[in-house]
């Protein structure tokens, strides 16, 4: 996995040749759009009449990133290469769901990671912001209370009209309530110039065990139905929601008793 901050090894290998390329060009599509060009000089490691080539590059930002490398003298132009570069966030820990899965080794911690974060998105659409982290959310309607769809808050930064030169509100003129994600004034004024961009900090300090197990068992059928399991035996009162091909259910039913206290109302 693959996520900001690493180093990411492109190459390039042109075959039956009998010296290395004349020149090679290795254009980065980053996820923004924009584009890098990098054009050597290169280091071409000889393996009998093939030639290759590398480039360590930073990965900055998260999103779809597009490696393509040309040649001249020989010309080639291989398919380019596109990585899916992670923010990576977990209410679980590795550790913590190797445990619960009786897993040992590290063979397959790439694949328990893309779990961990695809079960920690299902937990917090239900529940809210797990994972604390920065958001910066916009509020159409509303003068005296921002209503915010990114809850529960743990601190809001600022309030900021989108128009150029409008009002901006900071930290110290502000209150919140932390699980209906309501922002208002300290004082007795409205919020004006809307529409606003709210910058605040979302998530849990500390995060119920119920919410844990949950995303441990949500993991755990996630892992089972990519191997093929069979469905666990049936528990007095329990009902059966699988075929013959496996579970047809992305979230099990315990996972969603065990949410039931913390699941957030739709605003």
């Amino acid at each position: 996995m693959l996520c900001p901050g690493q180093v990411y090894e492109t190459t390039v290998t042109v075959q039956n040749i009998p010296g290395p390329p004349a020149a090679a060009t290795l254009t980065v599509t980053k996820p923004d759009g924009t584009t890098e060009a990098h054009s050597g000089p290169w280091t071409w490691t000889q393996a009998g009449s093939n030639y290759t080539a590398a480039y360590d590059y930073l990965l900055a930002a998260p999103g779809i990133h597009r490696f393509a490398w040309v040649t001249t003298n020989p010309g080639t132009a291989p398919t380019p290469v596109t990585e899916n570069v992670r923010d990576y966030a977990s209410a679980l820990s590795m550790n913590e769901i190797k445990d619960h899965l009786n897993i040992t080794g590290t063979r397959d911690d790439d694949e328990l990671g893309e779990f961990l974060m695809a079960a920690t998105e299902m937990l917090e659409a239900k529940c809210g912001i797990l994972v604390p982290r920065q958001f910066t959310t916009r509020v159409d309607e509303g003068r005296y209370r921002l209503v915010l769809d990114t809850r529960p808050v743990i601190s809001v930064a600022s309030v900021t009209s989108v128009w150029p030169g409008g009002p901006q509100w900071l930290t110290a003129q502000l209150r919140w309530d932390a699980d209906a994600g309501i922002v208002d004034q300290i004082s007795p004024f409205p919020f004006y110039w809307g529409p606003w961009d709210v910058v605040l900090t979302a998530g849990r300090p500390v995060i119920a065990e119920r919410i844990l197990y949950a995303g441990k068992e949500q993991v755990r059928h996630m892992w089972e139905t990519q191997r093929g399991s069979m469905p666990p035996a049936l528990l007095q009162g329990e009902e059966e929601f699988t075929t013959t091909t496996g579970f047809t259910f992305t979230i099990p039913r315990r996972v969603l008793e065990a949410l039931e206290a913390d699941i957030m109302p739709a605003i």
